[in-house]
């Protein structure tokens, strides 16, 4: 019998009941550990999520204990008719005894592991498409490919064992090159199918260097290569990041020397040059050098991909003495309360503000499109986001992903520019 990833190793122990191998390709029913939702603005399914659930003769959620729902998308509400789908929706989970986590908390996938909510070993099942951020510390996080009424009904949830990729990162990066960096050239080696409905493991030794923030960075991205979950073997630095975080117990999972990956693909950090995304696909990644000078109208740095301390820390140190550049609206939404306190505290905050950068509060922000940055019809953006697809920040709008430092660097010039110029 052949050797057991991880990721599977995780599935087996969720299994209902419990078994001792689960094979690429079987589907097993489990019981998440984890079921974060999101507290929507759409009105209209939480009427009809009420009426099903009656139908079915459901007054209690089974796993109401392990659901959590965030107000991150939308938060605070833009508009009346959001603001109505939000009532409706906590209205719905506080009726049913299920933790709604204040407006201001964050992005559900930072908030599960700042407050040590998901631990390794973990199965996460998020309602956001985001959800492989958690493979980070070693968990298992996907998101939902349909059945959300099964978790509500049953508490179950029927899950495909996955096949799993592995992306050996080596070498140290060259200066002005940073983790998103890494991440927007796996998405562009790989393709936005490189890994579809399999894991996609991180490892190698620029990954055994990478602090944890570039670490969420990295599975994060895993779900724009079409994975149902990212992962990076918990170590040293995972349990120490934890330690103050996780107080309950966890299982670190340990893959079988003899498992067969499915691929491995090797990269030398060290020959990438700043990268960017171009409309209108992630994987659609080209060297800064090749857009350089191009007009942006607005420079956005946020989102559950890059809205972390060391992102922000990154845009401080690059902006300090200097201005925005007066035709861009540069906008900070940090990724988490406990990221805007910290860069509080550190005095980032007034740095970006006298540079005449915009902050927001801690949410999803521009990137899904919803508010804190909606692109006007012609408009460009740079932005941090996870996404540029036509239309996700904006109809008529373009969208160039690129890291930090590039982002912060193009609001500064007003196009986009070279990071390693203001560094």
């Amino acid at each position: 019998m052949a050797g057991m990833h991880a990721l599977q190793k995780m599935i087996a122990a969720r299994a209902q009941p419990a078994r001792a191998f689960a094979a690429a390709g079987e589907f097993v029913e489990i019981e998440p550990d984890i079921f974060s939702v999101i507290v929507s603005f759409n009105a209209t399914e939480a009427r009809n999520l009420v009426a099903n659930l009656t139908d079915l003769g459901v007054r209690n959620l089974p796993i109401k204990h392990k659901i959590i729902a965030f107000s991150d998308h939308g938060s605070p509400a833009p508009s009346a008719n959001a603001a109505e789908g939000h009532k409706l929706w906590r209205d719905f989970y506080r009726a049913h005894g299920v933790e709604v986590v204040d407006g201001g908390a964050g992005i559900s996938h930072l908030v599960l592991v700042e407050r040590g909510i998901a631990g390794p070993g973990d199965i996460v099942i998020n309602q956001d498409s985001h959800a492989p951020t958690v493979g980070a510390i070693g968990a298992f996080g996907t998101s939902l490919g349909g059945g959300r009424m099964m978790l509500y009904a049953l508490g179950r949830y029927w899950i495909e064992v996955p096949q799993v990729v592995r992306v050996k990162l080596e070498g140290r990066l060259r200066p002005g090159v940073f983790g998103r960096d890494v991440a927007l050239h796996v998405n562009g080696v790989l393709g936005q199918q490189g890994a579809l409905g399999m894991g996609l493991e991180f490892a190698g030794s620029y990954v055994d260097e990478a602090s944890m923030d570039m670490r969420f960075t990295l599975c994060n991205m895993g779900t724009e290569m079409g994975a149902v979950s990212s992962y990076i073997q918990p170590d040293a630095r995972t349990l120490a990041w934890l330690q103050p975080r996780c107080k309950k117990p966890f299982t670190v999972f340990e893959t079988d020397h003899d498992f067969a990956y499915e691929s491995t693909h090797v990269i030398d950090v060290a020959a990438i040059e700043p990268q960017v995304a171009v409309p209108h696909a992630c994987d659609d990644v080209k060297p800064v050098s090749v857009v350089a000078g191009r007009h942006i109208d607005q420079a956005y740095l946020g989102s559950c991909a890059s809205g972390r301390l060391e992102d922000i820390a990154t845009a401080a140190a690059m902006i300090k003495g200097r201005k925005v550049h007066p035709d861009v609206r540069l906008i900070v939404t940090p990724g988490s309360r406990e990221v805007l306190m910290a860069a509080t505290k550190a005095g980032y905050i007034d740095t970006l503000h006298e540079a005449n950068a915009i902050v927001t509060n801690a949410n999803c922000g521009a990137c899904p499109g919803i508010h804190g940055g909606i692109l006007a019809p012609g408009e460009v953006a740079i932005s941090t986001s996870t996404r540029n697809n036509k239309g996700r920040m904006g109809r008529g709008a373009e969208i160039y992903l690129a890291s930090p430092a590039t982002v912060v660097a193009s609001a500064i010039a007003g196009c986009i520019a070279n990071p390693g110029d203001y560094l």
